[in-house]
């Protein structure tokens, strides 16, 4: 990841921070990151990226407390950190994981300052019925077989997480927000790129019809798409054939 020091807002007295990378473009890529993740993970993308970038940092995870981590607190974090760059249009999100609920919902209330929305392993159905008593057990099932060892050789790359910071994120409210039945937004292009093995995300469960939505599996990729240096490559086949077409 480049250099760059952290910029802040404040949504209600608490602060949001994120990166500001100016490419001198008209078009600016936000990068939003999921629930078992930094910024961080986008580093090995932006020497691809011609476009200007905003890595968010999600509140409650790393850089600062979130008293109420809600879907919609996130998306109103974007909101103020494109006004503090007076950015109004072209704007392409890219979220992976949870980030992907949220840049959906961003999509869906501020449609007019977005071109399309990247969706890197969403999340959708499956956790829909998730209760209170069964939880992580639904978590670790979803994830996959190995899910802690996937979780350290995950963390391993981010220098400035605690491993064990995420439980202070789960909120129930906020995992019902983020996981549960999601409906796309017809207000602008969606792009889904999700992994085969992906258990997370079923095609079969929702109309993938819609004119507005374009929808590619990468072979052999589960939902932890960004762990190792040779899905990143895959992935960025991908991404920025989609994102050069902004």
């Amino acid at each position: 990841m480049q250099n760059k020091p952290f910029r802040k807002t404040e949504n209600q007295k608490q602060p949001v921070y994120y990166q500001f990378i100016d490419n001198q473009s008209k078009h600016t890529v936000v990068f939003i990151h999921g629930l078992f993740s930094t910024s961080a993970i986008f580093k090995n993308f932006l020497k691809h990226v011609k476009f200007n970038v905003i890595l968010v940092e999600l509140r409650g995870i790393v850089w600062s407390e979130c008293k109420a981590p809600f879907l919609q607190n996130y998306v109103e974090d974007i909101r103020l950190i494109l006004d503090k760059e007076k950015i109004k249009k072209n704007v392409t999100l890219v979220g992976y994981s949870m980030g992907c609920s949220i840049a959906n919902a961003f999509a869906e209330k501020y449609s007019e300052r977005i071109n399309k929305a990247i969706l890197l392993a969403p999340v959708n159905r499956t956790l829909t019925e998730i209760g209170k008593r069964n939880i992580i057990k639904k978590l670790i099932a979803g994830l996959g077989k190995g899910f802690f060892k996937k979780w350290r050789d995950y963390t391993s790359i981010q220098k400035d997480q605690s491993r064990w910071r995420i439980f202070s994120l789960f909120n129930f409210k906020l995992l019902q927000d983020a996981f549960g039945e999601v409906i796309f937004t017809k207000k602008c292009k969606i792009v889904i790129l999700n992994g085969t093995m992906d258990t997370f995300f079923d095609p079969k469960d929702i109309n993938l019809k819609l004119p507005n939505i374009v929808h590619e599996r990468i072979e052999n990729l589960d939902h932890f798409l960004f762990v190792r240096k040779k899905r990143v490559e895959m992935i960025s086949k991908y991404l920025m054939t989609h994102l050069q077409a902004a």
